[in-house]
């Protein structure tokens, strides 16, 4: 009889209003006449289902099928491990006339186990509705709630945890043990608690299960609080109160109590064992400890894969990328989680051509097969460089693949075409996703604000809005930006107004960085400054960054002073606040306050962040930094360089010298030390390089200058080329002497 498909939250609660207790039912089969047969005890002997299937068949032919507790015995050994079969035990039950309670658990507790736990559930349906002189028991609650937990279904739980009471087995501790599991892998942790306090006498798997619920949910400090409670109560921890206890060492970043932690494990007779050893890794490379970390590889017995990219990426992300590669070459073997580590943490250090280069090694060494997490590591790091030959050749690779289009390879394609100048090639990604999420949709507005078409980023919000998407606090960022690009003052205060009020989402430090960064790009400085006084929050130094940025534009001094000073405070390292405000000094003349500035620069060991230009060329990248002569092509790169200037001069050009007063003060080294900035010698290199219909993509890691903005709108009209340069906040599009931002930026 297959079973019927009703709905779990029909279960029918009436159908126990009456019942008696549990204690009293009846329908348990003690009568264990043939639990001596020699076939019944055979079971117990198989090695494999085969041979089970063997006994059946002897079973049916003797008829002790017949008998409810042998063909118990017979459906439990097909349902639990070690021999499992679950379909085989489920076929098996429906030729039992009238199972035994235990029958029902087993199958029971096998789906709660298995891979369609809502059958665990859809049995229950049915022996509550078929079998009205069978009643759960303490063991069959447990197995449903397990199954519940799986399926994450708050309303089948809340419904097992009412029967549980009316049946008067509310207080049984397995069944509330279950029940804390429940409600936090709900993360539903204060009714986990609610059932925790309330169980009368607590055991170790009760003190275990929420602290683990504590810890597994963000809440490391109470997590660590009841361990402490758990100790008062004269209970020995076991291993998984420990593994938890470390789980919230490490989300805390606590390495003295995950020291204690490891100090008393023998303490407490917890023997040592491969899991255990690699929460111990997890916690001493989180925490800033290599050295323990080592100490405690270096002795572990037993070591998996788990253990080898755990101290790789420690120390990838320590930035010690020697050890972090001795690791990775002298491991037993290199899973794809092993490459996947290496890319991620050289990508994410700020180090995305070594990320790059790794991909490249996975991809010639046919040790492992890419998979999604490789490729959004991989694209990130192609929209850190430019490399959109890489990052293209990626966008096939996932289509010839079959890849599935997840939520983040999706923003991955659309940020890397986006950050690496293809816009239109980002909507066409964009376009082609029929069901987006907010992330898609705010990936799309943060590709058109960079590349300051802040109408079309409003657009594609209304847009989102149309299609009942809810913006979050990423969308807002992206929009504001976009506003602040375009010089969008009225609609950027109006959206920010609205923030809270019509979409729900509290403006952050983010939100008033980009507010004053447009406000102040717009002349409006005194407004700015207003803004900043009125945060509930204290202002972080990108707030401050942004208004020091507003005052070298408009050559406020007073302003930039205090904007420095505040900005210096928060991070004495910033050499960007020196520079800016050695650049606003120098502006106006002020150079006794310029060679302060540097002094003091000197003094703490401050030097100023060089400029860096990357170009690809035939799906390699080329980095340069002003002055650099260590190219291959040097030579026609600078003889390319004189003639772009000598054809510059012919049309009016003149060297805008005030970017370079406060580095150099001679005339005529002025002149030349802005020849030389980074992203003119890449744009040299790739008007030699690059065929004519192919536009020049260069990445700079820092403000383009003026006279580098100057030039660039110069060459794309004498030499008819499409130049796209992205800088530290945004792109430019120059075309036929023109530049997308209109001189705004």
């Amino acid at each position: 009889m297959a079973a019927p498909t009703l709905p779990i939250t029909s279960l029918p609660r009436h159908h126990h209003a009456s019942l008696p207790p549990a204690t009293a039912s009846i329908t348990v089969n003690n009568d264990r006449y043939f639990s001596n047969h020699p076939t019944i005890a055979l079971v117990n002997r198989c090695s494999n289902s085969k041979q089970l299937k063997q006994i059946h068949a002897q079973m049916l032919r003797n008829g002790l099928f017949s008998d409810p507790f042998s063909a118990s015995i017979l459906v439990s050994a097909f349902a639990l491990p070690p021999l499992q079969d679950v379909d085989y035990a489920h076929k098996l039950f429906d030729q039992i006339p009238k199972p035994n309670i235990y029958t029902w658990n087993a199958l029971i507790r096998a789906y709660s186990s298995s891979q369609v736990p809502i059958q665990s559930l859809s049995i229950f349906t049915r022996m509550l509705y078929q079998c009205d002189e069978v009643l759960p028991n303490k063991f069959t609650y447990p197995f449903l709630i397990k199954a519940a937990s799986e399926l994450l279904n708050m309303r089948v739980g809340e419904v097992l945890h009412g029967m549980a009471i009316k049946t008067s087995l509310g207080s049984d501790v397995f069944i509330l043990n279950s029940l804390i599991h429940f409600y936090s892998s709900c993360k539903c942790l204060d009714s986990a608690y609610r059932v925790f306090q309330n169980i009368p006498v607590r055991d170790v798997v009760s003190w275990n299960s929420m602290i683990t619920g504590f810890a597994q949910g963000d809440r490391p400090d109470e997590a660590l609080k009841l361990f402490h409670e758990m100790q008062g109560e004269n209970l020995k921890p076991d291993k998984v109160t420990m593994m938890s206890v470390l789980t919230a060492s490490t989300k805390k970043l606590d390495l003295n109590t995950g020291r204690w932690v490891h100090s008393n494990i023998q303490r407490y007779g917890i023997k040592e064992s491969l899991n255990l050893n690699n929460a111990l890794l997890d916690m001493y490379t989180k925490c800033g400890s290599l050295e323990d970390a080592q100490k405690l590889f270096d002795k572990m017995s037993e070591k998996d894969i788990v253990s080898w990219t755990t101290m790789l990426v420690g120390y990838a992300k320590s930035g010690d990328y020697i050890t972090a590669r001795k690791h990775f070459d002298t491991m037993p073997s290199q899973d794809i989680a092993a490459w996947n580590a290496l890319i991620s943490s050289y990508e994410q250090s700020g180090n995305p051509k070594e990320a790059l280069a790794i991909f490249n090694e996975l991809q010639l060494s046919n040790k492992a097969k890419p998979d999604s997490v490789t490729m959004v590591s991989t694209l990130s790091a192609c929209a850190q460089v430019g490399a959109m030959d890489m990052g293209g050749w990626i966008h096939v690779y996932i289509k010839k693949h079959g890849f599935n289009l997840t939520t983040h390879l999706i923003t991955s394609l659309i940020d890397m075409y986006a950050k690496c100048g293809d816009l239109n090639k980002a909507l066409e990604v964009f376009n082609s996703v029929d069901s987006k999420d907010v992330f898609v949709w705010s990936a799309m507005v943060a590709g058109f604000a960079m590349h300051g078409r802040g109408r079309d980023a409003i657009e594609l919000f209304k847009k989102m809005e149309e299609n009942n998407v809810n913006p979050n606090s990423v969308t807002f960022t992206n929009l504001l930006c976009g506003c602040s690009h375009t010089g969008l003052v009225t609609e950027g205060r109006d959206f920010f107004k609205k923030m809270e009020d019509v979409y729900g989402v509290v403006p952050g430090v983010k939100h008033y960085a980009c507010m004053v960064d447009m406000l102040g790009r717009a002349g409006f400085l005194d407004e700015a400054m207003e803004l900043i006084k009125s945060m509930p929050m204290p202002p972080l130094a990108s707030v401050y960054g942004a208004l020091l940025g507003a005052c070298k534009l408009h050559g406020n001094v007073e302003i930039a002073e205090e904007a420095s000073s505040r900005l210096i405070e928060l991070e004495p390292w910033n050499h960007g606040a020196y520079v800016l405000l050695s650049n606003i000094y120098a502006k106006f003349g002020k150079w006794d306050k310029v060679a302060m500035l540097r002094k003091r620069m000197k003094d703490v060991g401050l030097k100023k962040e060089r400029g860096c230009s990357s170009i690809e060329v035939d799906n390699c990248v080329h980095e340069f930094v002003a002055g650099d002569n260590t190219h291959p092509q040097g030579v026609m790169i600078y003889e390319k360089l004189n003639e772009i200037f000598e054809k510059l001069k012919l049309i009016g050009y003149e060297a805008n010298r005030s970017q370079v007063l406060q580095c150099v003060e001679e005339e005529d080294m002025q002149e030349h030390a802005l020849h030389l900035h980074s992203e003119k010698l890449a744009i040299a290199f790739g008007l030699i390089s690059l065929k004519k219909s192919q536009p020049i993509r260069v990445m700079k890691n820092l403000r383009v200058c003026g006279d580098c903005h100057n030039v660039a709108k110069m060459i794309s009209k004498v030499y008819d080329r499409e130049i796209l340069l992205r800088d530290r906040y945004r792109f430019h599009h120059f075309k036929e002497g023109n530049c997308s931002c209109k001189d705004y930026w």
